[in-house]
């Protein structure tokens, strides 16, 4: 479409071809054959009013037919005339009249033979000399084409290979997975899916908490496509007026209302060749509803105010807070357009859900603060680490992210403590602690003390990590419930964790009871 989308898919040119030459020649049956193994025509493209199923599917066998291969190893163009006795191409398929016009051209790439080419027309003399000549100049740039449909559709096919296998073998410590850290059972449910779904093109629904990371799914997806070199277009269905929806997905024609001064592409035409991702889609107004739905089963919109209707070709995100089987059966969401989006499901499970991810989220954000040299000596005590643990998290990694960066902010000295956080219910909160370096305030002075020269005094590298803190504030729980895990006194009561969770924790990290 001019002006709009200029690449056109490799197979679609035979097609065009096909069309633009039946307004220079009158056929009513043009066919495009390619020879498969040498002794074997199979029908690539057909066009014209004849065309029919069983000829789609037609093939010509070169040893029954010897007078349609030497017409190949001629290597020119020839036209039957009524005198000419001969054996019709499609005799088995189509019931043309004795005395009809029939005109093959061998396609030739160099001096090899790659397929034919027929024009046909029941009526007699259709085809003069001149068409003959050329037709036979024509077949030349057919050949071309087809080998380079080969070419590409061998790429092409290799690219989505290639894409599968990388996504398959992928692991997101070996980088594609940035953006969605996580190594609990329940997150790595999720990477498997996005590991599947994204060498497709398949609708993808995202369900999740507020703040489980759905936008940052959708762009991993959209990364681990091979459609990742093409836009990745975003838009909140929330507060969207039917009008402004519109026109935020299919823009509009100067003119089409009052403030439209200046003609405005809207996402679908924007996200043409890549990935549309459509947050809080519940929120969508029911009665743009329908056109999306349209958009998704034909790839074609009009824009506000426009008659031209335009194609694209955009893979579809959606994502929502809310459940949408619910929102299908209290009627604000449409069932069939529910159906459409729901191809492949992604239900994000909260951060409470997900065990150990806490402390590899909060390493993540610290090591990102880390790079402004403000916070470059900031680090977490085990008592902070216990606390992020405890906590239930109804924000989820958005919360988690929020309180890191508010926790270093307020810790001026780099040590962030119980009291740094801010979580509720948890200000104060006193732990044992095996390293002074890191006790909290409730250590000896000499801990204190300790603990105040590592900030100001001490590289970075003087800090254990996340998990040392963590093993060596379940080491101290052990050693006060003599190695006991489970009951009253056991170490995982102390710890307020479950005591196969505590376990799990533990051959994590190597402790032995």
């Amino acid at each position: 479409m001019p002006g709009y989308n200029t690449a056109v898919q490799p197979d679609r040119v035979l097609d065009l071809i096909l069309q633009s030459m039946n307004e220079l020649v009158n056929y009513e049956l043009a066919v495009i054959l390619k020879l498969h193994d040498k002794n074997q025509l199979v029908v690539e493209k057909a066009a014209g009013p004849l065309v029919n199923d069983d000829l789609r599917r037609f093939s010509i066998d070169l040893l029954k037919r010897r007078d349609i291969a030497d017409l190949i190893q001629n290597a020119e163009p020839f036209l039957f005339n009524e005198a000419t006795v001969h054996t019709d191409t499609y005799e088995e398929i189509l019931n043309l009249p004795d005395s009809h016009s029939c005109l093959v051209a061998p396609l030739y790439l160099k001096d090899e033979p790659i397929g034919l080419l027929t024009l046909d027309h029941r009526a007699c003399g259709m085809f003069s000399p001149a068409i003959v000549r050329f037709i036979g100049t024509l077949a030349k740039l057919i050949a071309i084409i087809m080998a380079q449909n080969d070419s590409s559709t061998y790429l092409l096919t290799r690219q989505k290979s290639l894409t599968q296998e990388r996504n398959l073998l992928l692991r997101p410590e070996r980088g594609g997975f940035e953006k969605i850290l996580g190594d609990s059972p329940a997150w790595r449910i999720v990477t498997e899916l996005i590991r599947t779904v994204s060498a497709s093109d398949l609708p993808v629904l995202i369900q999740g908490e507020t703040g489980t990371g759905k936008e940052e799914t959708a762009r991993t997806v959209h990364d681990l496509s091979d459609r990742k070199d093409n836009p990745f277009i975003t838009l909140n269905c929330s507060a969207l007026t039917t009008s402004l929806a519109e026109s935020e997905l299919f823009g509009h024609e100067k003119g089409a209302f009052t403030s439209a001064v200046t003609q405005r592409k809207g996402r679908f035409e924007l996200a043409d060749g890549g990935t549309l991702f459509l947050d809080e889609i519940a929120d969508l107004p029911l009665e743009i509803q329908p056109k999306l739905l349209r958009t998704l089963q034909e790839g074609t919109f009009e824009r506000v105010g426009g008659e031209k209707t335009l194609r694209c070709d955009v893979r579809l995100i959606a994502a929502s807070n809310k459940d949408l089987r619910e929102e299908v059966r209290a009627g604000r969401f449409r069932e069939d357009l529910y159906y459409r989006l729901g191809v492949f499901p992604i239900h994000l499970p909260p951060l409470r859900d997900r065990e150990d991810d806490v402390i590899l989220l909060a390493g993540h954000f610290m090591a990102r603060l880390r790079g402004d040299k403000r916070y470059a000596d900031h680090y977490l005590t085990p008592e902070a680490v216990e606390c992020l643990l405890r906590h239930p998290w109804p924000g989820n990694v958005r919360e988690l992210q929020n309180v890191i960066q508010r926790s270093a902010l307020v810790a001026r000295e780099g040590r962030i403590g119980p009291e740094h956080l801010g979580l509720k219910g948890q200000e104060g909160m006193v732990f044992p602690s095996r390293s002074p370096g890191f006790s909290g305030e409730g250590g000896t002075a000499a801990g204190r003390a300790s603990g105040k020269a590592g900030v100001t005094g001490l590289s970075r590298a003087a800090f254990p990590t996340l998990d040392e803190a963590v093993k060596s504030h379940i080491e101290s729980a052990l050693e006060a419930s003599g190695g006991r895990i489970y009951g009253e006194t056991g170490a995982a009561r102390l710890l307020g964790l479950k005591p196969t969770t505590l376990q799990s924790r533990m051959k994590k990290l190597g402790i032995s009871a």
